[in-house]
This record gives structure tokens, C-alpha cells and sequence, in this order.
């Protein structure tokens, strides 16, 4: 059900026609602008500003927007530009792709900022029944791609991980300990994902979210390699659940990813994920020092890696 009505009553801008979205109150909640639209190629391309910091308002304006554009055929393939403090996720629910990222194409207020290229097509808006998130399962546990709107998940982890994770990871900001911090590590977190840098899982035991494995620094080519890193909350260490997850994640990495190899890097103090990667058969590659700013100091690790295949 459609919960607001889409309006496109034009104006004359010095870049080209531009709409103003409107939702049922008849309130202004975002406008954009047509900078293109080739017939000949059926393609268009346009900017969009949206002023409610609501994702589920953005979705819906987004798929009214698009099935205008797309309904009469004249037109296959849209792009849009959008300001990379927006919610991205939205976009991929939709069916929508990051295809890139224009470095500071946006001055506004004095300020210089980056846009993403989103794109769709006719057969992929028309055939997407339901936007489902990358997700694995290991024998105990389910591991779900790190998004947005699992914020609260992750605001209970850390607000019950607090000091527990303290030694372990960078310092945080007082404003990462709400929903509003969350969404927005999360929001870039999926970033990385779309952009092919980094891919986040939160790992969940019967519904709750007990840690998170990621895979970063991702590299193709002659290297094919990445970095593993987790963790788990304190109350379900010592069960064998974060060697499960891990399993799933390097039968990822290696079958679908076909990574060649996978590095991981623990504190020198840090002796039973030492114990979580041999078992896995990392092997102990050196200690490289000062190797990561974590509790507020450049500290010391242990490095290990593993090869998966070739």
C-alpha cells in the first residue's frame, strides 16, 4: 500500500526540469532533478535530495519514482545520483546497484561532498519480489550481512559487550552507543560491502546477535587475498560457536570468492583466538608491532594466515 502520493509538478532550474516530492500532508520531503534522458539510447539520469531521514519514506519514494519512469517502455535503464550521507540500503531493497562514486561532484552549503551512482533496469525493477541480504549458515549459527536496519541488534551487543570489548577494538565515541551511531556504522559498513571493499556478518544465535565476523581489505587480481576479523560477546565464549561461523565465512571466502588467501591478526595477550585460528589451520606467519591503533595506543599482533586453494 502506497503510503504517500508522488507528485511531479515542475520547476525551472539552471540545470534542467526538476520535481518536488510531496508526501500525503502535501509536505515537501524531497525534490529531484532530470539531468538527462536519452530516447534514443532509453535511458535517464537524475539527482535526488530527500529530506527525511527516513529510510522506509526514502524506499517508498524511490519505488513510485522509478515505476513512473520505467511504466511506458520509453525508457530501460535509470541512474541516480544521490549525496553518500543518504541511506543506501533503500536503493539495493529496490533492486538498484552502486555503479560509482563521483569524489566531491556535490558543493552545497559550502561544503564539498561525494555522490553515488545508483542504477536499475526495467527487467530487474519489474522481476524483484523481495530483496533478500547476503546470509550463511554454519552448523549452530546464522551469519547475516551487516545492514542498517539491524541496528538495535547491534546497539544491544555493544551496550552489552561495552567493556568487555574495550581492549579489543579502537576507541569509541560516545555517539556510537546509540541507534542513531549504529545505523550510521552500519550504513557505511554496507557501503563497503556494495563498493566490493569489505563484507560485515553479524553472527546470530537463535535470533540473537552474539558477534561479527568481517572480511576486508579485499583484493582480486594476483593477490586475491583479504583480512579476517571478529568477535564475540562474553557470554557465549568458549562453545565453539565463533569456530563455527568462521567455517562458514572461509567456505565463503574460498568457494565463492575464490580468494587465495586469508590473513588474520590477533593481540599478543589475545591466547584463545590464537587457539580459534590453528584450529582452523591458520599458520603463524610473525609478529608485526605497533600494527593497529586499538584501546587508544598503537599495539602489537601476531599475524596469521591461511591459504585456501592453488
Amino acid at each position: 500500500m502506497e503510503k504517500m502520493k508522488l507528485t511531479m509538478e515542475e520547476i525551472r532550474d539552471t540545470e534542467g526540469k526538476e520535481y518536488i516530492l510531496r508526501d500525503t500532508d502535501r509536505i515537501t520531503i524531497g525534490r529531484f532533478t532530470l539531468l538527462e534522458r536519452n530516447l534514443g539510447q532509453k535511458n535517464m539520469m537524475i539527482r535526488l535530495r530527500f529530506y527525511k531521514k527516513d529510510r522506509i519514506l526514502l524506499r517508498e519514494a524511490l519505488r513510485i519514482m522509478t515505476r513512473t519512469f520505467l511504466k511506458d517502455g520509453s525508457i530501460y535503464k535509470v541512474n541516480v545520483l544521490v549525496a553518500d550521507e543518504v541511506s543506501t540500503l533503500p536503493f539495493t531493497e529496490l533492486g538498484y546497484t552502486l555503479e560509482g562514486i563521483l569524489v566531491g561532484n556535490r558543493y552545497e552549503n559550502s561544503l564539498i561532498s561525494n555522490e553515488y551512482v545508483f542504477g536499475t533496469d526495467q527487467t530487474r525493477f519489474n522481476q524483484l519480489k523481495e530483496f533478500k541480504l547476503l546470509a550463511l549458515d554454519g552448523e549452530r549459527v546464522h551469519l547475516s550481512l551487516a545492514s542498517p536496519e539491524k541496528a538495535q541488534d547491534y546497539l544491544q551487543y555493544y551496550m552489552e559487550n561495552r567493556e568487555f570489548l574495550r581492549p579489543y577494538e579502537p576507541q569509541r565515541s560516545p555517539e556510537f552507543y546509540t541507534l542513531e551511531g549504529q545505523r550510521r556504522s552500519l550504513d557505511e559498513s554496507f557501503k563497503q560491502y556494495m563498493n566490493g571493499q569489505a563484507i560485515n556478518f553479524g553472527v546470530y544465535l537463535e535470533g540473537k546477535l552474539i558477534g561479527k565476523v568481517q572480511l576486508s581489505n579485499l583484493v582480486y587480481g594476483g593477490l586475491r587475498s583479504a583480512h579476517l576479523g571478529y568477535a564475540l560477546h562474553r557470554d557465549f565464549e568458549g562453545k565453539g560457536l565463533m569456530q563455527d561461523a568462521l567455517q562458514a565465512v572461509i567456505q565463503y571466502a574460498d568457494e565463492e570468492l575464490m580468494l587465495h588467501r586469508l590473513e588474520a591478526s590477533t593481540l599478543l595477550f589475545n591466547e584463545r583466538s590464537q587457539k580459534v585460528l590453528k584450529k582452523l589451520g591458520f599458520n603463524y606467519v610473525g609478529k608485526n608491532e605497533k600494527y593497529l591503533y586499538i584501546n587508544g595506543k598503537w599495539q602489537d599482533h601476531y599475524t596469521f594466515a591461511l591459504i585456501l586453494n592453488g
